[in-house]
């Protein structure tokens, strides 16, 4: 290959890098929080930053639905992962996938619908989370939702597909009160 080529390739991706990164403030630190007890900040917003004092993004429009909760957030609260998570983004949602188990987890962050939006196929609990409204239901097939609102237009989902022959919601539950202080 030609070394012309590798070196214009290494300076467009340090270029991307500086670029990418020029707006984060802090000192970056690979797999914070693992291992460690959640927040229990406040979550006030910080005006020059742009997130909240426990991290959490300042409108759910910067949320990374993997970042939402860490691998071992998921493995507390539901049971120890198949694999690695998995953006897998459909329609409007911006979706991270978790195999845990023999079942599917899914968390979604959609920013063009609130809990207003709700499609629900069974009967609805409406509840509070924290600070965030919450529709959730067992659909026919038992699978479990718990619908965080976020805003009149935004919203996360926490989906938890069950093993056959079973409803389970309370590790759905769990991680609804996971994500729910990470939310704006």
């Amino acid at each position: 290959m030609d070394s012309r080529i590798v070196v214009i390739g290494l300076a467009a991706a340090a270029l991307f890098a500086v670029t990418a990164c020029g707006a984060i403030e802090g000192t970056p630190s690979p797999n914070a929080g693992a291992g460690t007890e959640p927040s229990t900040s406040t979550g006030t917003t910080s005006a020059t930053t742009g997130t909240t004092s426990a991290g959490a993004p300042a409108a759910l429009h910067d949320a990374d639905p993997c970042g939402l909760v860490t691998e071992e957030d998921v493995e507390r609260a539901v049971g120890a992962l198949d694999g690695e998570p998995r953006r897998n983004d459909l329609g409007t949602a911006r979706s991270c996938e978790y195999e845990v188990d023999k079942r599917l987890l899914v968390v979604d962050v959609r920013t063009n619908v609130g809990l207003a939006g709700v499609n629900a196929t069974g009967p609805v609990t409406d509840q509070t989370i924290g600070g965030h409204r919450v529709k959730s239901w067992v659909s026919q097939g038992g699978t479990c939702f718990f619908v965080l609102g976020v805003t009149e237009s935004s919203r996360v989902d926490i989906t938890l597909q069950p093993k056959t022959g079973g409803v389970e919601c309370e590790p759905a539950k769990r991680l609804a009160d996971v994500v729910e202080p990470k939310l704006p």
